[in-house]
């Protein structure tokens, strides 16, 4: 177990050796992307289809974890929580250059 952010929602984030999920747990099992934030990597897939510069939620899984990607307006951020903006913009940038947006 890695710890990560303090008084968050992402106080623990757990190895991709601790996720047990069925590869019928999501009907899409989307694109796989790695990210590197802060010093540290990341597992991440993208669980919405079709995503456009027009997208304003994208849902992914990160290191086990579904979470929701907001657009605001001005930068993304995670749905359940205000902290974390830059690792959410860093996310959406690596989505960017996969999908070229």
């Amino acid at each position: 177990m890695v710890k990560l952010f303090s008084n968050s929602i992402f106080a623990h984030i757990y190895d991709m050796d601790d996720t047990v999920l069925t590869d019928s747990t999501y009907s899409y099992k989307g694109q796989p992307l790695r990210i590197t934030f802060k010093k540290l990597d990341y597992q991440i897939q993208i669980l919405h289809r079709n995503i456009t510069r027009d997208t304003r939620e994208i849902r992914i899984l990160l290191d086990g974890i579904v979470q929701t990607l907001t657009f605001d307006g001005n930068r993304w951020c995670f749905a359940e929580t205000e902290d974390n903006t830059d690792f959410a913009q860093a996310i959406w940038n690596a989505v960017c250059l996969r999908y070229r947006l």
